[in-house]
């Protein structure tokens, strides 16, 4: 009796060997390929989940922001963070393991973009008037598009590290000021020395003054009202 692998008697092919009807003499190995369309498939599936991720990103550091906002670090929840942001505390729990962390992290890269934003500012006009009123510009704007950011880092109880994060984005805002006002006196354009004119555009221009300037009664006209200030103090 023939085993499996053995060619069945009688049965040979057109060159002479043996061929068997339900076996070929060595077993076959056969290659799984996927078909273009489930690569295609695959790769969708990929690209939809990395796009829920970072939703679920946004979305978990938007309502980070805005808890911390309205409530203080001192009442943010992470219950009420998920309740805001539509998913379930064990969600952002794995999004990070703790309220200190979440705050932490979520501050950082906004202070990043914030950094990198003031860091490549130039003034666009060459006029001493127009580049105070550029640099006022410059702050609104930051206030305005990260005034929840802002709000968390200048509301105080925040832990130390989280502070640290304020005091980077003040470092970077006076350096700012700084170059620029030395441009200008160096065009002889400032009225008073240079130190002086830094210090008075630093606090003036201070995200807690543009807090209170902007909820205060001058209200929209707020960053009118400052561009005068500096302009009539300086120049």
């Amino acid at each position: 009796m023939p085993t499996i692998w053995d060619p069945w008697p009688g049965k040979t092919n057109a060159s002479g060997d043996a061929t068997g009807q339900g076996y070929q003499n060595a077993p076959s190995r056969s290659v799984f390929r996927y078909s273009h369309a489930v690569a295609k498939l695959r790769g969708y599936r990929q690209r939809e989940r990395a796009r829920g991720r970072a939703r679920t990103h946004a979305a978990i550091e938007a309502a980070t922001l805005r808890e911390s906002a309205k409530r203080g670090y001192a009442g943010l929840r992470m219950t009420e963070i998920a309740r805001r942001a539509r998913i379930s505390p064990r969600t952002v729990y794995l999004h990070a393991p703790s309220k200190e962390r979440l705050v932490r992290d979520t501050l950082r890269r906004r202070a990043d973009a914030i950094i990198r934003r003031v860091e490549r500012w130039q003034p666009r006009g060459d006029a001493p008037d127009a580049i105070l009123n550029e640099l006022v510009a410059l702050h609104e704007r930051t206030y305005r598009e990260e005034s929840a950011t802002l709000e968390t880092l200048t509301s105080g109880g925040v832990p130390r590290e989280v502070a640290e994060i304020l005091r980077d984005l003040d470092d970077v805002r006076l350096a700012l000021i700084t170059r620029t006002l030395d441009g200008l006196a160096r065009r002889r354009a400032l009225r008073v020395r240079s130190v002086e004119g830094i210090a008075l555009a630093h606090a003036l221009l201070a995200y807690p003054t543009w807090r209170t300037a902007l909820t205060g009664p001058a209200g929209r006209r707020a960053p009118r009202f400052v561009a005068a200030a500096l302009r009539s103090a300086l120049l």
